[in-house]
């Protein structure tokens, strides 16, 4: 069943002028400049870098809600990038509090052309909500799905404890980034027609902590009616990683950092709220590495415990982002596609000894039966714990209530840019397969990955596929509508509740039955059924 969002919008009046390379728009809050460039086959298209989608959320700002931008008199200058969000873990000349803007790239004629009324793929960046940016020196470019006559965006949203602190009541109820997504598509909804744009056709699609909040997005009730498709590559709302159950403690440690009357007695959450607003906010950004790095090891126990700055269950109230966690379906009607990349997970919340002992051997038996993990287990077990296995079970709880495309991309070449391969781990490594659909610079030896004469014809075979899978699902809802000689032919299929079927994204498209990596799933699903204490709020 195909299904197309219904939206009510006002056509308004507009205007573009083109003066060289100058692309000058008029939306209903004001004009906005961007300017026109090529792409190497000799495509022209427009780019409009760091408009403002929100207000700057800072002063009174900090810790609320997105608040809309008002009309503004002359242009908007958006022929440059403006920043990007404060990143946890590292320091940069770029980071700003003042974030809250997207990049847009549209290859339609908007001199002759304005409303075609093209499908809108719009780009959640990853990073374990600590870190990450849309802009294009972080390698976010948008020369190859020009050439797919599609509409790009790609945004920032706040990070780390400007994005996910939460007190736990309404003061801080948390979440904010996710709400930053959420706003960053209304702004879609209410202004993509005056870049060609069709507001019925957006697909959202998003890589690791992306796709994270891609599967956050299919759960709230605040992204209703604002995209019609997901895709989501290598991460879910399942991961263990990407949920937090400990906000309030991690919130006044945090604080507690800056200012000592923050202890384990002083839990007012107005006064904590009084006191970060006035702190700067490479300050606060300082505690946020500081606290990651002193509660405990900061690598393989928070992506196996929870990121300290991710989303978390809020209060009920009207803005609430998401106030329960159980995923016991995906949205009805919205198309997707999935992505597959101490021992015993958290969130099996086993306390008895025995039991944790029992589980704990069965997974050492499973990974490493004739030794201690050395690094190839450790990758292996990361990597089934961490990801694959809350994927898969996402595909297969969400497939009864919408269709659902599975892939695994299994191709590891030149143009992947992976030279740290571990062998006997697989070949492909996390976000591997982001090289073969962004532009970007690699080195100095290959600065420009658009320039196809620097890879084998595998590599060239693989990009055209991907390419064209990916939008072809934005423009139809559906990856393969028809036989394809560049597709091989190769129809993908649905996952079904009686048989979990799914592409197999190698130098060949290969149509496979059962669970990727079948065994491990099997294992860890046993394991959560059989000792695991519900509800379970990740897998």
């Amino acid at each position: 069943m195909k299904f197309f969002v219904a939206v009510y919008f006002i056509f308004y009046l507009f205007q573009v002028c083109i003066a060289e390379d100058e692309v000058v728009v008029k939306t209903a809050k004001g004009l906005i400049k961007g300017f026109s460039q090529q792409t190497r086959n000799g495509m022209t298209y427009s780019s409009f870098l760091g408009i403002r989608y929100a207000q700057s959320p800072t002063d009174y700002l900090r810790f609320q809600t997105p608040q809309p931008i008002n009309p503004w008199d002359g242009v908007f200058d958006a022929t440059k990038e403006k920043g990007m969000c404060f990143q946890v873990d590292q320091d940069n000349d770029l980071e700003t509090e003042d974030c809250l803007l997207l990049n847009l790239f549209t290859p339609v004629d908007l001199r002759n052309n304005s409303s075609a009324k093209l499908p809108v793929m719009f780009f959640i960046h990853g990073g374990g909500f600590i870190e990450g940016t849309g802009i294009l020196e972080w390698g976010v470019g948008p020369i190859f799905f020009m050439e797919y006559d599609v509409i790009m965006i790609a945004i920032n949203y706040r990070l780390g404890p400007f994005g996910f602190l939460s007190t736990g009541d309404n003061v801080i109820p948390g979440n904010l980034g996710m709400k930053d997504q959420i706003f960053a598509l209304k702004w879609v909804q209410e202004n993509i027609e005056y870049f060609g744009g069709d507001p019925t056709k957006v697909t959202i699609f998003g890589q690791s902590a992306g796709s994270a909040s891609v599967s956050y997005l299919l759960l709230s009730p605040l992204a209703t009616g604002l995209f019609r498709a997901a895709i989501l590559e290598s991460g879910s709302a399942l991961s263990p990683w990407g949920y937090q159950r400990n906000h309030v403690e991690i919130a006044y440690k945090t604080a507690a950092i800056l200012n000592e009357a923050f202890n384990e007695t002083n839990t007012n959450s107005t006064e904590l709220l009084s006191f970060l607003k006035t702190v700067p906010a490479r300050d606060l950004d300082a505690a946020s590495f500081q606290i990651t790095q002193r509660l405990e090891y900061p690598g393989n126990m928070q992506i196996s415990k929870g990121c300290f700055y991710t989303p978390s269950i809020e209060p009920v109230h009207d803005d609430a982002f998401l106030t329960s966690y159980q995923f016991k379906r995906g949205r009805k009607h919205v198309h997707v596609i999935r992505y597959l990349p101490n021992y015993v997970p958290f969130d099996m919340h086993i306390q008895n000894e025995t039991i944790l002992n029992i589980v704990g051997h069965s997974i050492k038996e499973f990974y490493s039966p004739n030794s201690d993990f050395d690094n190839l287990s450790g990758v292996q077990y990361h990597s089934n714990q961490d990801f694959d296995k809350s994927i898969i079970k996402q595909g297969e709880l969400q497939a009864p209530y919408t269709p659902v495309y599975f892939y695994e991309f299994t191709y590891s070449g030149k143009m992947g840019n992976n030279i740290n391969h571990l062998e006997g781990s697989g070949k492909v490594t996390h976000g591997e397969e982001q090289n073969y659909i962004f532009s970007r610079w690699y080195s100095n030896e290959v600065p420009d990955n658009t320039d196809l004469s620097n890879f084998p014809q595998t590599d060239i075979n693989v990009h055209s596929r991907f390419m064209t899978l990916f939008t072809n699902f934005a423009k139809h809802l559906n990856p393969t509508p028809k036989e394809d000689p560049i597709l091989e032919n190769v129809i993908w299929p649905t996952v079904r509740s009686d048989n979990f079927v799914y592409l197999d994204i190698g130098e060949n498209l290969v149509v496979k039955n059962g669970y990727p990596k079948s065994d491990m799933y099997i294992f860890w699903n046993e394991l959560y059924k059989n000792y695991g204490s519900r509800p379970f709020d990740s897998f």
